[in-house]
């Protein structure tokens, strides 16, 4: 989130200023170079008294609070959004545009601030906590137990996500680069724009938000369906190989196997054989296989979720 206007003034050694506005809708010009100091009330010098509202609620048009120091002389100061529509009365086209060499992307790029921010704590035992804050939530914890390096939990998996825009230019939805500490020694990482919106769209199962996977790893669309949902709860891995065998979707270090009968996929004789011998030999090797069928998926998936976490002793996040 960025001002959508701002003012720069450049203090002159006698005390005079140039007043320079940086707006969205107008370009950058020149207000006035004939500020005579302390006292003066050129149209630059009066934005600083100048007020807006309704009778009973009158605000400033520039926020001065959170004015940024670029230079000794040289003073930033955002508008307000009463401001902004101020900005509309003015006869742009009688003043000279601004060619120095500040510019408005630079002034976004320091003013801008977070619209969500993801925290990752690390606990006693070593593991990772993930909590997520934005305009749509209250900080929650939306991952526990993270192993670090290569995680499949939720909060790993935003860390790692890209966004590809209208253009076709890729970003990550997280800016790694703007990262901080807290006293607390939680890490956070800044959520900037619309990646806001994609984050928590996902974590709210927001049917809008469409998952690609490349290369597509999934032998059917039941498989499919059940990640997308089942990923934002489980640490698992999808087409998981455990010796000679390739499990559906694995949780390893609980030892846990998650079989998806389809109806295409599991109905010859051969097939529930193979499928017979593959449980069996997972239990020898500690293993416990959960099965569930195609109907059980389609019908009641957040059940079979449920079900899952309940037996593998794993507290469900997304449902709070």
């Amino acid at each position: 989130m960025t001002p959508e206007n701002y003012l720069v003034t450049y203090r002159n050694k006698n005390g005079s200023r140039i007043f320079v506005l940086f707006t969205t809708d107008f370009g950058d010009f020149v207000l006035t170079k004939d500020c005579k100091g302390d006292g003066c009330v050129c149209l630059g010098c009066l934005l600083f008294t100048v007020t807006g509202g309704d009778i009973n609620n009158q605000h400033p048009i520039l926020d001065t609070d959170k004015r940024k120091v670029l230079k000794e002389n040289l003073i930033v100061y955002p508008f307000t959004e009463i401001g902004g529509l101020m900005l509309h009365g003015l006869k742009h086209e009688k003043y000279k545009k601004y060619r120095g060499s500040v510019s408005k992307p630079q002034l976004d790029e320091i003013f801008r601030t977070p619209d969500a921010l993801l925290f990752i704590k690390q606990e006693d035992d070593g593991t990772f906590t993930y909590s997520y804050l934005s305009p749509t939530f209250d900080k929650k914890v939306i991952s526990r137990g993270c192993k670090s390096g290569n995680c499949p939990c939720i909060g790993c998996r935003i860390v790692d996500m890209i966004s590809i825009d209208d253009k076709g230019i890729s970003s990550h939805v997280v800016d790694i680069k703007a990262s901080r500490s807290t006293p607390d020694d939680e890490l956070v990482l800044p959520v900037f724009s619309d990646h806001e919106e994609i984050i928590s769209k996902l974590l709210s199962k927001d049917p809008s938000i469409r998952h690609e996977f490349s290369p597509n790893i999934f032998d059917s669309p039941l498989e499919k369906m059940f990640y997308k949902l089942a990923f934002l709860d489980l640490h698992i891995y999808p087409q998981y190989n455990v010796g000679k065998y390739r499990i559906d979707f694995a949780i390893p270090d609980k030892k846990i196997a998650i079989e998806l009968d389809g109806h295409d996929y599991h109905k010859t004789k051969y097939q529930r054989t193979y499928d017979a011998q593959r449980d069996r030999w997972l239990f020898g090797e500690g293993w416990q296989v959960l099965r569930f069928t195609g109907t059980e998926i389609y019908k009641n998936l957040d059940g079979c979720i449920d079900e899952i976490c309940n037996l593998c002793g794993i507290e469900r996040l997304s449902n709070y």
